[in-house]
């Protein structure tokens, strides 16, 4: 049964244009297959992304930057005709700045729908779960009230991109409408979720946003090359939940993930988590070209790595006090 109220943005172009990057190559192709063999894109209104114009973009940029672009340009629209929920796995590129590229994003597809869903919200809550930070993101919104900016991310030395600490907050007239949860290496789920939980229903009760943006890094993930974490896709299904509870319309974008298999079981997870359903722990390998990715276990679970946490209840908390005392401090409402 297709559910109206939920959109899911993919077609081969999207998929094409976000393998032409090396780090990432073929794992839209690997998420979609997974998601399909499971036949979750049965249970959602699949719709094909158009380009984004050179007016929305600002700019010029070439075919990738108008495709990432355009398919979370395009949740932003399905949003408009009401869907209550739009996926867009393909988006999420976090890093890019105003006039720079950086991080592996040369398109903000994030900011760029956030201004678009602007003009019908008045405030939009962005949570950024990539293991790096949203610097991007936050940068772009730091002086704003109508955006509500909220990253959790590994913040240590030498760690891309070096930014994010907890008494970052917004600067000038959005001074303390941004928020930052570092932790270190090793994190795990249970203090992970609990924080998280406490963190962004905090915040949304004391913002009371109109819709939201989710970006769920899939490097966050134990066992990506590029983080390093103990922290599983059930893990973040738990956030999710919280996140749907909340019913406004929200849009799900993907991210890092540089451990194809591993992103696909991620991203495949939080749909089913969104569609509300229930699914196997046997990968299926009916029409699945990738199937042999996931052995040789060929399960939807990933075990937790035995990695050192570096994580503490007391530092922790303190991010937790930090942003609560920043919120009081400059007197975040809903504007």
């Amino acid at each position: 049964m297709i559910m109206s109220s939920i959109t899911y943005i993919s077609s081969d172009d999207l998929m094409l244009e976000c393998s032409k990057l090396k780090v990432i190559n073929e794992r839209a192709f690997v998420v979609h297959q997974l998601i399909s063999a499971y036949k979750l894109n049965l249970m959602m209104k699949e719709v094909s992304p158009r380009l984004a114009t050179e007016s929305e973009l600002r700019f010029n940029l070439w075919k990738f930057a108008t495709t990432i672009a355009g398919g979370t340009i395009t949740a932003v629209e399905s949003i408009y005709s009401g869907a209550q929920i739009a996926i867009n796995w393909c988006g999420g590129w976090h890093h890019a700045q105003r006039d720079n590229a950086e991080g592996f994003c040369y398109v903000n597809d994030i900011c760029i729908g956030i201004q678009k869903m602007r003009e019908r919200f008045q405030r939009v809550l962005y949570i950024d779960l990539d293991t790096h930070h949203g610097n991007g993101v936050e940068n772009a919104f730091a002086h704003t009230k109508r955006t509500f900016t909220l990253s959790f991310h590994q913040y240590e030395s030498g760690f891309f991109p070096n930014s994010g600490s907890a008494t970052e907050c917004g600067q000038g007239h959005g001074r303390g409408y941004a928020a930052n949860f570092p932790y270190k290496s090793g994190v795990r789920g249970n203090m992970f979720v609990e924080y998280f939980n406490r963190v962004s229903k905090l915040i949304f009760q004391t913002y009371k946003p109109d819709a939201c943006v989710v970006q769920c890094g899939g490097d966050a993930i134990v066992g990506d090359p590029l983080g390093n974490t103990n922290l599983v896709p059930r893990d973040f299904g738990k956030c999710i939940d919280t996140v749907l509870q909340w019913t406004v319309p929200t849009i799900f974008l993907g991210g890092g993930g540089y451990n194809a298999p591993n992103t696909a079981r991620y991203w495949t997870y939080l749909t089913s988590i969104i569609c509300k359903t229930v699914i196997c722990d046997d990968i299926p390998d009916d029409g699945n070209e990738y199937f042999l990715l996931y052995g040789p276990g060929y399960e939807l679970d990933i075990p937790v790595k035995e990695i050192n946490d570096s994580n503490t209840v007391e530092a922790f908390e303190s991010n937790y006090k930090t942003i609560k005392e920043n919120l009081i401090k400059y007197e975040v409402c809903d504007v």
